[in-house]
């Protein structure tokens, strides 16, 4: 039974799945040597105590719960086999960030000789508020451990299966979710570039009104770019690895490295923060 989790990081998607697991009698720990006094503080505010280094946090943990940017979460499980050497108890590994199967499984072909039992994973949806959670799906001939974790910030999925599964999921999904954002940016910045901008959005009223509503939903990117980038390459490594074409999301990538460079990505502005009307926030956004 797990009693004891780490949390690898302490960040907007972490930090409140950390204080569900919290309130249901479960101790959250982090290693926080190193890190922001801001993710410090998140981490204090939601109830997960510093266990220092990773090393620590191997020892004292039941399961280690990764939700990182794209491009760290294989750094992680390099680290995680280094400081593991000599661990003397089996702990499980759940990866539940962007990344593509074949990533994911050289992560558990890393790990393979430790005692770690590796859980591929996939979160579909925004960090939980009241009743409301994301869905992680697992996947794997471990995901079922995870299932004690299911309703404490999270709604739990255990497709079973192999590695590599969870993660299939969670790139064919967010290829839509972030693909579409993506192209949603491209177009309108390309009709204020050529002077169409009032003529696409009066098109759009009149033709496509929820493509419209789509627009005035995207005040949260500037924030999250950056963090995009990594998963936009990662899921066009997926569509390549399975013979499909990865130009859609090389494009977006693309886009993406384009806002977080913007006078909104740069400062990563939370939603809250902006008080532009719709054109005004595009010509800020790219």
């Amino acid at each position: 039974m797990i009693k004891n989790v780490t949390l690898i990081s302490p960040g907007e998607m972490g930090s409140p799945i950390a204080k569900y697991i919290i309130s249901n009698g479960i101790k959250v720990i982090s290693p926080l040597e190193g890190r922001s006094d801001k993710t410090r503080q998140r981490a204090k505010e939601n109830g997960i105590i510093d266990s220092k280094n990773i090393k620590q946090s191997i020892k004292e943990t039941d399961i280690i719960i990764s939700i990182l940017v794209p491009s760290d979460a294989k750094k992680l499980s390099d680290l995680i086999k280094k400081e593991s050497s000599g661990l003397n108890k089996k702990i499980y590994f759940a990866d539940l960030n962007a990344i593509s199967p074949n990533t994911v499984n050289l992560m558990k072909k890393n790990l393979s000789d430790t005692n770690i039992n590796f859980i591929d994973g996939g979160i579909v949806g925004g960090p939980p508020s009241g009743n409301k959670f994301p869905r992680i799906y697992v996947s794997g001939p471990y995901s079922k451990k995870f299932m004690e974790l299911n309703n404490m910030g999270m709604q739990v999925i255990n497709m079973g299966g192999e590695i590599g599964e969870a993660s299939a999921i969670k790139m064919a999904y967010a290829s839509i979710t972030k693909g579409y954002s993506s192209l949603l940016i491209a177009a309108v910045t390309l009709a204020i570039k050529t002077n169409n901008f009032d003529l696409l959005i009066s098109e759009l009223k009149y033709s496509q009104p929820r493509v419209y509503e789509d627009l005035k939903k995207l005040k949260g990117i500037p924030s999250k770019a950056h963090r995009w980038i990594g998963e936009m390459e990662e899921i066009s490594n997926t569509y390549q690895d399975y013979d499909i074409t990865g130009s859609f999301h090389k494009g977006s990538k693309e886009i993406y490295k384009r806002v977080s460079r913007s006078k909104l990505g740069e400062k990563r502005i939370q939603p809250k923060d902006i008080n532009l009307d719709v054109k005004e926030f595009f010509e800020n956004l790219y």
